[in-house]
């Protein structure tokens, strides 16, 4: 029997992701999200001057992917390559940046809002992804095993142990009695 062993991605790592515009695959070409500063003009120029592989925001469609208006968004953009890149990580969100230099606590409150409800969406979907691969994985491959343990030598373990972490009694080689403690 073949030993298969299928990962999905966590909800803490889609956690983790959502947070940036999404830098997505697909066959060969990639398609990069980045947030600009420009006019709609340049951006139509800009996209035929670039690499067919990569497309570009405007900030119109940043504004929009992300709800805030076109002043939030330049106001973003210009956090995230000034002061912002030099203590965040690149994939910082316009919002974060927004939140993190709020002018106000009802500023601070509304990009709040609006980042918990972008990441409470986000789950949503790569749950809802993921319980879609796990269906296709039944359907497709209804008798493999998660995990095979056939073929490796047993690991020395307390029993007991072993079968509150689902491990076969096959793969485990009883550990010596511990001495008592005194």
């Amino acid at each position: 029997m073949r030993s298969i062993l299928w990962v999905f991605p966590s909800v803490v790592t889609a956690l983790a992701l959502c947070t940036a515009p999404a830098a997505m695959a697909a066959d060969t070409s990639t398609v990069t999200v980045r947030p600009t500063v420009q006019d709609s003009t340049t951006a139509a120029n800009t996209r035929t001057e670039e690499n067919r592989s990569t497309y570009q925001l405007s900030q119109q469609e940043l504004a929009q992917l992300w709800g805030l208006s076109m002043d939030e968004i330049a106001r973003a953009t210009a956090l995230l390559q000034g002061p912002r890149a030099a203590f965040s990580v690149a994939n910082l969100s316009p919002i974060e940046a927004l939140g993190i230099h709020a002018r106000s606590d009802a500023e601070r409150v509304r990009y709040a809002e609006l980042f918990v409800r972008a990441l409470h969406q986000d789950t949503e979907r790569v749950v809802a992804w993921t319980r879609a691969a796990e269906a296709a994985k039944k359907r497709f491959y209804p008798n493999d095993m998660v995990v095979s343990f056939e073929g490796m030598p047993p690991i020395q373990a307390d029993p007991a142990e072993a079968a509150l972490l689902n491990i076969p009694r096959s793969a485990v080689k009883p550990a010596p009695p511990k001495s008592p403690v005194r």
